[in-house]
């Protein structure tokens, strides 16, 4: 379990309380980002890895900032400490953000909670962060991306997950889940840096991401009670498995309907009432993040934009432009250019 009286693992993790963060090894320290007392600095590098934050100090004294960083395809971790109180806000998110703090505390505006050591504070996709990391707070900050949970749920529960509330959340130090967060948070920082370890290999990080994508499902109590598609009724599962089965060819409504064995009202009604969306949104966004998949395997010149949407049902790539900015926060260029 996390707390702040745990030893550290591989001289890193440090959990013990106090204002001493400048002075104490951030996780992932073979990673270097960043050590400045210069916040607009901090503020540039910060934002050229992750969605757009801003840093405004609280109070008085010297900042001390410090930021190491672990880069998966799809997961990023962060080390980061900060000497003085300084306030960190966002845009709504893209991604899924958690932050836990090994020392001092991160408290969330304007709902008042507060994570101490040991405690994950956790913000879904849609979630505006506005928060303090109080006076010689470090912490672990994870930026999950919304395709990969998505990814993880179709192909190892074979479940779809509609669109969750943005919210923030507060974790307890006493949920059982944390402690298998930080076995893997040790398992990342005793490989990082490592020339052969498993973080050296795509299918090593592969494998990481989709074990915390595992352990996310476990956190968030509304994610781990999503229903798979093998319970889904059979009328909805012979349509999704039609659906993923034949995801890049033509589909139309009525081929769905005689596919299901009911009428088009009573499919619609499943849907609805099984996965909380029509048919027709049902395969546009199963082909937006399909798409989303590729853009991120290739990098660019690899891929012709036009070419891709048009091969997956997008007849105007504006409109599929629109759709894809609006599902994910991002233009499908900006995707494509996380590999260059």
């Amino acid at each position: 379990m996390l707390n702040a009286h745990t030893p550290p693992a591989h001289g890193g993790l440090s959990r013990s309380s106090g204002c001493a963060a400048a002075h104490t090894r951030l996780p992932f320290a073979a990673r270097p980002l960043l050590s400045s007392r210069d916040l607009d600095e901090a503020q540039v590098q910060l934002n050229s890895h992750i969605e757009e934050r801003r840093l405004q100090p609280c109070g008085h004294g010297a900042t001390d900032i410090h930021f190491t960083l672990q880069a998966l395809p799809q997961l990023k971790l962060f080390g980061a400490g900060f000497g003085r109180e300084v306030r960190v806000s966002s845009s709504p998110l893209t991604c899924w953000h958690g932050i836990l703090p090994l020392r001092g505390a991160v408290s969330s505006r304007p709902d008042g909670q507060q994570a101490g050591a040991g405690e994950l504070l956790m913000f879904t996709p849609g979630h505006a962060v506005d928060v303090i990391w109080h006076e010689g707070t470090q912490a672990i900050v994870l930026a999950l991306d919304v395709s990969l949970l998505f990814d993880h749920l179709q192909h190892h529960h074979q479940t779809e997950v509609a669109r969750l509330p943005a919210q923030a959340q507060l974790i307890g130090g006493q949920h059982p889940a944390l402690a298998s967060l930080g076995n893997l948070l040790r398992l990342v920082d005793g490989e990082t840096g490592s020339p052969s370890g498993l973080l050296a290999t795509p299918t090593g990080q592969l494998h990481l991401q989709h074990l915390f994508c595992e352990n996310l499902l476990h956190l968030i109590p509304s994610l781990s009670t999503l229903p798979q598609r093998s319970l889904l009724p059979g009328t909805v599962k012979r349509v999704v498995d039609f659906i993923h089965a034949h995801l890049d060819q033509p589909l139309c409504i009525s081929q769905l309907v005689s596919i299901s064995g009911a009428s088009r009202r009573s499919l619609e009604q499943a849907f609805r009432h099984s996965l909380g969306t029509s048919p027709q949104r049902y395969i546009h966004n199963c082909r937006l993040r399909a798409i989303r998949e590729l853009l991120l395997r290739h990098h660019p010149g690899e891929l012709q934009l036009c070419d891709l949407a048009f091969r997956w049902g997008f007849t105007q790539p504006s409109h599929f432009t629109s759709a894809y900015k609006q599902a994910f926060g991002e233009l499908p260029s900006q995707t494509l250019a996380r590999r260059s």
